[in-house]
Order: C-alpha cells, then structure tokens, then sequence
C-alpha cells in the first residue's frame, strides 16, 4: 500500500470512527419538553380559574434502549397546591395514555383542586419506557409500604385517525413531520421526526409513525414542545425500574391508585 493509499484509508477510517462514536451518542441522553394545560372551570361556575393556563416542564431520559419520563412540580404563582396523591412521586404523573375514567381508577380523576390539575395533564404524565420492546411502565408504591413499586405494562398503541400533512418544520434542531391524529376523541397537531435512533411519544397513541418520536403536538386543551435534546451519558439505573418491582396487571394497579386515592381524599376531608 502506497503512502497515498494509506493516507485515504486512515482518513477514511477516522471519519467511520467519528461517525460510529456520535451514533452510539444519540442512544443516550434527554429531551427537554414544555408542556401547556388549559385547567378545566372548578364546578362549572366560571370561577378564578376560568381558562388558566399553566405550563410545565418535562424531560424524557433515555439509554441504551431504556426510558424515563420525569415532570416538575408546576409554580402556581406563589400558591401552593395540593401535593401529589400517595403512591405519586413528584416526578411521575398517570399513565401517558391517558388517565381512565372516573370509577376504572385513574389517579388525579375529580377531588379536590390537586385532582383537576392532575386530572388535566393525565395524558402526558411520567413512568418509565421499554423503547426496546415498545411498551410503557406505570409504577405505583403503596403510601404504607414505600420499599415495594408495582408495575404494569402498556403496549405503544398505534396512532387513529392519522392525516399527513405536507409541512415541516424543525423543533430543536430536527426536521419535524406534521399529521393529524385522534387520541380519546381528541384531537392533535403532531410534529414528529424519524431523525432519532428509537420511537416514543409522551402520549401513547400519538405517534404517527413507528418509527418516530414526537417532539412537539397541540390540541385546543394542551400542547407540548421539545425545547433541547441533549445527548449525554444517563446512567441506567436513571432508566431503570426498582430491582425489587414487582409486575401487576392494569386492572390491578388501577385499583392500587383507586384505594390509595379514595384514603387520600377521606385524610383531605376530615382535615
């Protein structure tokens, strides 16, 4: 091999290198998401609240396959709300398909002033994800025993009613598609790029295509937008559940929050 040969191949060789190690890099790291909810009137009677928006910041930790979903306390402009139901960290949320309805056991679902502000962002909540294996991990700690996490598994669920768009944009950097998707008989805007090694979607049912992550959607109660991804080393164990969790149905971690729920309200009411 001559000397120019060789210097073709070293270089072509560093330039394999480099693009191997910033691949390897995009596998880890978090997007950094702002999330708008438009709060529902309290009883319908037109009070303070009326057509409050509150903002929220969320960050999505992600590593070698694996996910986090993790949400600020909100700032209610100096007035302190109630706290989070038990069994409800102040970084996890319900479950990112959408909270059940009243009566299947969804946390945050009517009660009190801290039930309408969790109730509203239901479906852009916390957990961790199987990017891998596409699946959603919900986890619940019972207020009486905080060394035991259950957990429940929910398959990503395919997008309904989906209509490309013709646009794009770029939402932190990325070439973004646009669609239209129903979700629980609401609807969305979707941006979403297929420039990321791996699919989610903070909202289960979103995702327009397989192969995508949402970076930014809007409906007429609540919006959310990727601010920054930052690929950056996240230790697994940021990702990964509990070593002592221990795997329940849906039904049967509904009815976990129901119960712990239920004894939350009746401390609220006899205080």
């Amino acid at each position: 091999m001559n000397h120019f040969s060789k210097t073709l191949f070293g270089a072509a060789l560093i330039a394999f290198t480099g693009f191997t190690v910033q691949a390897q890099d995009k596998n880890s790291g978090v997007i950094d998401y702002e999330v708008s909810q438009k709060l529902p009137p309290r009883g319908g009677d037109g009070g303070d609240e009326e057509g409050q928006v509150i903002t929220i910041n969320q960050h999505f930790f992600f590593s070698a396959g694996h996910g986090k979903l993790e949400t600020e306390r909100p700032n209610f402009g100096g007035r302190d709300r109630q706290g989070p139901p038990p069994g409800q960290g102040g970084e996890q949320g319900p479950p990112p398909g959408g909270a059940p309805p009243e009566g299947n056991g969804g946390p945050g679902q009517g009660g009190g002033r801290g039930g309408r502000f969790r109730g509203g962002f239901g479906m852009m909540g916390g957990g961790f994800v199987d990017l891998q294996n596409h699946k959603y991990l919900q986890t619940f700690t019972k207020p009486d025993d905080s060394t035991k996490t259950f957990f429940a598994e929910e398959d990503f669920r395919p997008a309904k009613d989906v209509k490309p768009g013709d646009k794009t944009k770029k939402i932190a950097g990325y070439n973004c598609k646009k669609a239209t998707v129903t979700v629980r008989d609401e609807t969305y805007t979707v941006w979403y790029t297929t420039e990321l090694p791996f699919s989610y979607s903070p909202v289960n049912g979103l995702l327009p295509e397989p192969n995508g992550v949402v970076l930014g959607a809007e409906s007429s109660n609540r919006s959310f937008t990727a601010k920054k991804v930052d690929f950056k080393p996240v230790p697994p164990e940021k990702v990964s559940l509990p070593g002592n969790a221990e795997k329940v149905s849906e039904e049967d971690l509904h009815n976990m929050r129901r119960e712990a729920m239920q004894k939350f309200r009746d401390r609220q009411n006899r205080n």
